[in-house]
């Protein structure tokens, strides 16, 4: 009811109920909402029983559940992780003489003349290509197309300084989870990462957006909205919670305002 047409709902729980919860939100929202299944490596094997003759694998993975308001209007920005170093030395091998690393990369239109590329003529080497001539032409007047050798298929090359990295999918191990000694920890038990709400508030909400966590617990939403630059709305019941949430919203943020509404009497 509340959600905005651009807007999307995460919804975070472990594979014991993650299957049944999202039988719910398909009959809320519609099948044709659903976004994702993002699995959170949340922990590491060793911290589990498996390791001490448990009879299964390690379970170290979260779901996250993913929906739309209305399928193909939700607001969506890619994220990225940094490339690797090792990816780095694998395929951006070559330099510039000013020292500016690239990789070649194919220009071959998929599917050919079935997918409608055109097929011209590059340097000496006739195929069906992914631009149009006079983008193609615009590319080598830049330098941005090389032959390796006479007669081979020219490519393209892509600057190392131009990356943006390797596309997040919905596979997330490069989280931590909050260990006992992290600066963060609250010694809240359902605790997430800072980090963890930062990458879903990034990438399905822009400034100025407001974001709503009805089970706040710890606050970890609102403190990621508050960082981004989002206004916020978090709903939680107990005493734990709610003072909880005020003196970390007030040391992250010296001088924030925020009205607290409806503080359990009992």
């Amino acid at each position: 009811r509340v959600l905005r047409a651009t807007g999307s709902l995460y919804l975070h729980c472990d594979p014991t109920a993650s299957h049944y919860l999202k039988i719910v939100l398909d009959a809320i929202f519609g099948p044709v909402n659903f976004v994702n299944e993002v699995v959170w490596k949340r922990s590491d094997a060793k911290g589990d029983a498996s390791g001490q003759g448990a009879k299964h694998f390690g379970r170290v993975n979260d779901i996250i559940l993913a929906y739309s308001k209305l399928s193909g209007h939700n607001t969506f920005h890619p994220q990225f992780n940094e490339l690797e170093d090792e990816y780095i030395k694998k395929w951006y091998r070559h330099k510039d003489p000013d020292g500016r690393r690239y990789k070649l990369d194919n220009m071959l239109g998929p599917g050919g003349a079935a997918k409608g590329n055109p097929s011209y003529e590059v340097m000496g080497v006739t195929r069906y290509w992914r631009y149009s001539r006079a983008h193609m032409t615009e590319l080598i007047e830049q330098g941005r197309v090389i032959q390796t050798n006479p007669g081979t298929v020219p490519m393209y090359k892509r600057y190392l300084d131009e990356s943006r990295g390797v596309p997040l999918t919905s596979n997330w191990s490069d989280i931590r989870p909050i260990h006992g000694w992290a600066n963060e920890k609250l010694g809240y038990p359902t605790q997430k990462p800072l980090a963890l709400l930062e990458r879903i508030i990034s990438a399905s909400s822009n400034p100025g957006d407001i974001v709503l966590d009805p089970f706040c617990g710890c606050g970890t939403a609102v403190h990621a909205a508050e960082k981004l630059g989002r206004g916020w709305i978090g709903i939680d019941i107990t005493h734990l919670a709610v003072s909880l949430i005020e003196r970390r919203m007030k040391d992250a943020f010296p001088g924030i305002a925020f009205d607290v509404h409806g503080t359990p009497k009992d």
